[in-house]
């Protein structure tokens, strides 16, 4: 189903069968959806289409009341629910297209997605957020109750006590609706990939009570070999409009995944001399290197759930909030890593001939779980003539990590990326595992002064007390750090003219990092390091078009200290923190709005100067931060057909540079360019509201090489894109 020799004929057939379904056309219908702001970095619809109007969406940044984005001293994106289903996107892989800034990072088909914002990987555990609240990203996402995926790129020392620079990724859940809604829609995609989905909400009948439940099945068919899994999902949100104006929310949500994972492939080392240098051609992207008869599939299974306590009294308004993750998993893999047949041991990366070692990995009954407890206040006062929205709040947060006391990583034999080889399976288990706890204690307060009319100061200071332990599972290497730090921000603006607004901004940020469980590798392997500050200035300038359109230009500088591996003096090697730094230095350009009555655009570019200042590698000194590209683009134009009432007609363009896998850039990625294109009709059939979408992604079959992740181990491996696709969703809503 995935591949289509003729897109010409498909898109024809596809067109031919919407114009049949569109009839006499009555007026679309949609359903109204109200969000209260909660979380720290929220962006609230606008009453009309927000993607018209992206200036006139409100904000709230690092906890200040909400501000239009037009007039916001931060660099932030909104991707609604209107917008994922449009696109098609089923992950954050695909969400993300658009964002000419933010980069998958070993993003492939049975395993949980890692993003890469302004060229800097995110922290698992401290830059993704569900409604402001940090949660573990090692599951993967299901996006059928999000209302909306916030996107701060930039320093997020002012909303998270540890987090890495690059930004954060905020979920935004699906709120009660006030009318009923009745929402059902079939999917079908790639090689016969089925979703089916509902989405159900409304109000008792005394309007106290609201709720909001989703539910989803799918089965799946990638485009890929030997990676057929599944999918299974459940959501409710529930408020309670007390008296007094308080507000009381319940939520929870289930997702069962079960799915082969599948790894990416290597460089090659044709010359012989033990060091992969070459790219190979981008291969075939249905090809599976760990399609082995004794293949398990990657399990996942993931709950969590919150309760959050609210009340607005006069200029006063106070939230409380808790939250808690449960993630299972299973995690096995047919892992291809270096090579050992060719005339020297190669690692990373395959021999010249495309041989690879395959091991047989296995680590079963992995637990994470995260609690999060969150108190803020809220008010607005007045000295003199000045205005101040201050907030002050507290947030605890504590992580566990407790893997299977022992794994498997056991060479099997040797495979061919050309003319894969059946082996033998090795599930012994040898290698022991690290249990890690991270506690953290947070308080931070917040002042956004209207100085005058036209300039405003925003200033915000968050103390974190962060205690770490790690102990191997067999008991022995315990280890403990205990850590404080105060990071700072603050951002000048100033309203030019009738609809522009210039800021400047400073902050700092923390993160710590952990060595990686390799023994054979690391002195200190699987210990928690000390904390590193990263630091950015930021410049931008945003214009409210016409149609509350809007025009963004940012300038960055972001300096980003890393750990490093160190060799010590009788050979070993040593990974010490902030031994490495980066400086990533960029332009971004944004335009958003309506052009027509007809005619929707959205377009992003983002110039990326990612340089290395300092390594233990002198040679490095100078050298291009690995798998990022100094231009990347992306454009959407929507079109509704004139003649055709209820018929949308999208085309998207996606564009990358070339991206160094090494820091020489000795061995770079190609640049591509990607088209994709899809059509929405709105009908209503009798009393039901329905939406047809047909939409080809890749259309023109391009394959290239679009991620050559640097793994925190040291080994880099090369992921192809995704073949052409065609993909159909039927909703009906009544």
């Amino acid at each position: 189903m995935a591949r289509i020799p003729y897109p010409a004929t498909s898109l024809s057939l596809a067109l031919a069968g919407l114009f049949t379904l569109a009839g006499p056309a009555d007026a679309q219908t949609g359903v109204r959806t109200e969000t209260p702001t909660l979380a720290p970095v929220t962006v609230d619809a606008s009453r009309e289409d927000p993607r018209a109007a992206p200036a006139r969406r409100t904000t709230a940044v690092g906890g200040f009341d909400a501000a239009p984005m037009g007039q916001t001293p931060q660099s932030i994106s909104v991707i609604d629910a209107e917008s994922l289903e449009e696109r098609g996107a089923r992950n954050l892989s695909q969400a993300i297209r658009l964002e000419s800034s933010v980069d998958d990072h070993y993003n492939t088909v049975g395993y949980p997605e890692s993003l890469q914002i302004r060229g800097f990987l995110l922290d698992g555990a401290g830059n993704y957020r569900r409604d402001g609240m940090a949660i573990s990203n090692h599951a993967p996402a299901a996006l059928e109750n999000r209302e909306r995926i916030e996107v701060l790129k930039g320093l997020s020392g002012i909303q998270a006590g540890t987090s890495a620079p690059g930004g954060l990724v905020n979920h935004v859940l699906k709120r009660p609706t006030d009318e009923d809604l009745r929402a059902i829609e079939f999917g079908l995609s790639e090689r016969g990939t089925t979703r089916l989905h509902g989405d159900f909400g409304g109000r008792l009948d005394t309007g106290v009570i609201g709720y909001r439940i989703n539910l989803a099945a799918e089965q799946l068919r990638p485009d890929v070999d030997a990676a057929d899994g599944q999918r299974r999902f459940v959501s409710g949100f529930f408020d309670a409009r007390l008296p007094a104006g308080l507000l009381l929310e319940a939520e929870f949500e289930h997702h069962r995944f079960r799915q082969p994972s599948v790894p990416g492939f290597g460089l090659l080392d044709i010359d012989g001399d033990g060091f992969a240098e070459t790219l190979p051609a981008p291969v075939d992207p249905s090809r599976n290197l760990a399609a082995q008869p004794w293949a398990l599939p990657f399990e996942n299974r993931s709950t969590v759930g919150s309760l959050r306590l609210s009340q607005r009294l006069d200029a006063w308004r106070w939230k409380l909030g808790w939250q808690r993750q449960h993630i299972a998993t299973d995690d096995r893999l047919p892992f291809p890593d270096g090579c050992s047949s060719g005339p020297a041991y190669v690692y990373p990366g395959f021999c010249g001939n495309g041989d690879f070692d395959l091991y047989d990995f296995r680590t079963e009954g992995e637990r994470r779980t995260m609690d999060v407890l969150d108190a803020s206040v809220e008010t607005t006062v007045h000295t003199g003539s000045v205005r101040h929205e201050l907030s002050i709040g507290i947030t605890a947060n504590r992580y566990r990590e407790r893997p299977a006391d022992l794994q498997a990583y056991n060479w099997v034999g040797t495979s061919n990326m050309f003319e894969p080889v059946v082996l033998p399976a090795d599930p012994s288990m040898a290698d022991t595992n690290t249990d890690a706890d991270t506690r953290s204690r947070e308080i931070h307060i917040h002042d956004a002064m209207q100085l005058t009319d036209r300039l405003s100061l925003w200033v915000g200071l968050r103390h974190t007390r962060i205690e770490q332990s790690s102990i191997r599972t067999d008991g022995t290497e315990g280890l403990s750090l205990e850590q404080s730090f105060t990071t700072p921000w603050a951002a000048l603006g100033l309203k030019v003219g009738a609809r522009g607004f210039a800021y400047v901004s400073a902050g700092e940020g923390v993160e710590t990092e952990s060595v990686p469980n390799r023994p054979q590798d690391y002195v200190n392997y699987g210990q928690a390091l000390e904390a590193t500050v990263s630091r950015q200035v930021e410049i931008g300038w945003r214009q409210q078009l016409e149609n509350g359109g809007l025009f963004s230009l940012t300038l960055f500088q972001i300096d980003k200290p890393f750990a490093d591996d160190v060799e010590q003096a009788d050979g070993s090697v040593l990974r010490v923190a902030g031994a490495r730094e980066a400086r990533h230095r960029g332009l971004e350009l944004g335009w958003a709005g309506r052009i027509s009555p007809r005619l929707d655009a959205q377009v992003q570019a983002t110039w990326l100067d990612a340089k290395i200042r300092r390594s233990p590698d002198p040679s490095l000194v100078g050298g291009r931060t690995p798998n990022t590209a100094p231009l990347a683009a992306a454009a959407r134009l929507n079109w509704r057909v004139p003649g055709i009432d209820g018929l949308t007609w999208s085309n998207q363009v996606q564009y990358s540079g070339r991206k160094a896998v090494f820091a020489d850039r000795s061995v770079e990625l190609g640049s591509w360019a990607q088209f994709d294109t899809d059509l929405a009709l709105r009908r209503r059939i009798g009393n039901t509201a329905t939406i047809w979408r047909v939409g080809i992604d890749n259309i023109f079959d391009r394959r290239y090489w679009r991620d050559a992740p640097t793994q925190y181990w040291g080994a880099q491996y090369l992921f192809p894109a995704r073949g052409r696709t065609l993909r159909f969703t039927v909703q009906a809503m009544y």
